[in-house]
């Protein structure tokens, strides 16, 4: 079967999808990853079939940042560009796609993806690594982690209608643009289409989601036996007392050196030594010294089982990467998802109270370093968490899902 898998988010969005692709052609499917084009290199480094899209997500990140912007209503003076710039890569995805059996995407993906295979006559695969593509009553949104507990179900199914119009409404502009202008298809798709059954990769020791939905457990990269660590970073966590892990991937925010500032004096401030991962550049501005150690990208699943805590922005994979490890978490959500995994972590007891980027304190990260450090019990319940996500292979089963589900879909066409 060929397969064209749309992967458009940062880095840490994209990799799951990276790791499905890997999963796909082992079983012995023809498949092309479509990403950024930041990402190419990066992806064809693991032997994948990658295509770009025109655009550069760190470059997007950091507008994003400069607008405001955090999910949600796209700020008027970012509609337009996105338009243009949608428009540009549809009419690249549709030749990337051309030929293929089925396309994949997630929340990203299925933007373009979705009507790039109607327009071709083929299934879409929906691939979620979050809870999201139903309303109901059955989970929460993942937009609205202040929906209050107490509302129970009704609040689950407002949640969840508000989380399904955020991720969709904002881009009605670029859906009728890319319909019309360059797919040639009817302004709304038609509502008899019925695409392939949905995949979920998370676990469900982590989040909930309803029983008929095939949760196969997260998708992880296997590990690359070409990549040794830099003997610093090797030198640095070997010497002496424990150390902490602090990263905020591509969440760059509007002064990345005041964010480095107030990192370094809280670490400091509980006497703990850090790793400071630089993301797209967001730490790297800092002072020196012996307990902090500013590094590049290096794979969580080497680092994270390496260090006492993780503190990290929330995103979906670095949630997973750190529950997988079995150590504590911090998070300190910057917006979208990010609270909702947030508070995850911290009602799963394997990591304290979100701390939102907005108010986030040199009294508050330390406060919540040293609960990581001394409550037993937490760290007790983050490892018995990392050993049950461990034991999960989500790749090898949402392929078999996959095989399953799109043949259903193409007997039934």
């Amino acid at each position: 079967m060929r397969i064209c898998v749309v992967a458009v988010d940062t880095r840490g969005g994209v990799q799951p999808y990276a790791a499905l692709a890997l999963g796909l052609v082992r079983a012995g499917h023809e498949v092309r990853l479509v990403a950024p084009e930041d990402f190419t290199d990066w992806l064809t480094g693991m032997g994948l079939d990658a295509r770009p899209l025109s655009g550069r997500m760190d470059e997007a990140a950091r507008a994003a940042a400069e607008a405001g912007y955090s999910g949600g209503v796209v700020p008027r003076g970012m509609r337009a560009r996105l338009v243009e710039q949608s428009l540009v890569q549809a009419r690249e995805l549709l030749g990337h796609a051309e030929g293929s059996d089925v396309l994949l995407g997630g929340v990203g993906g299925s933007v373009l993806g979705r009507k790039v295979a109607e327009r071709l006559g083929v299934p879409f695969v929906h691939a979620h690594v979050h809870p999201v593509g139903m309303v109901s009553s059955e989970l929460p949104g993942v937009l609205t982690p202040w929906m209050p507990a107490w509302t129970g179900k009704a609040g689950n199914l407002v949640g969840s209608a508000i989380t399904e119009a955020a991720l969709t409404l904002p881009f009605g502009a670029v859906s009728r643009a890319v319909r019309t202008r360059v797919l040639g298809l009817p302004r709304r798709r038609p509502r008899a289409r019925v695409d392939a059954p949905s995949l979920y990769g998370f676990s469900r020791h982590l989040v909930s989601a309803p029983a008929r939905w095939d949760v196969t457990g997260h998708w992880f990269l296997p590990e690359d036996p070409g990549w040794a660590p830099p003997d610093g970073l090797q030198r640095f966590l070997a010497g002496g007392g424990p150390a902490v892990c602090v990263g905020f991937g591509s969440m760059v925010g509007a002064d990345p050196a005041a964010t480095a500032r107030l990192v370094t004096a809280a670490v400091r401030q509980v006497g703990v030594r850090a790793v400071l991962l630089t993301g797209w550049g967001g730490l790297r501005d800092i002072a020196g010294g012996d307990d902090v150690l500013v590094v590049d990208q290096v794979p969580h699943s080497w680092l994270f089982p390496r260090v006492a805590t993780v503190v990290h922005h929330g995103g979906a994979g670095t949630t997973a990467a750190a529950a997988r490890a079995g150590v504590p978490a911090v998070v300190v959500p910057h917006g979208v998802d990010q609270p909702f995994w947030g508070g995850r972590v911290a009602a799963l007891g394997v990591g304290p109270s979100p701390l939102p980027r907005s108010t986030l304190s040199v009294g508050s990260l330390a406060a919540a370093l040293r609960t990581t450090l001394e409550d037993e019990g937490m760290r007790a319940r983050a490892a018995v968490l990392g050993e049950r996500i461990s034991g999960e292979d989500g790749v090898t089963r949402a392929v078999e899902v996959l095989d399953r589900g799109v043949a259903g879909a193409t007997r039934h066409r």
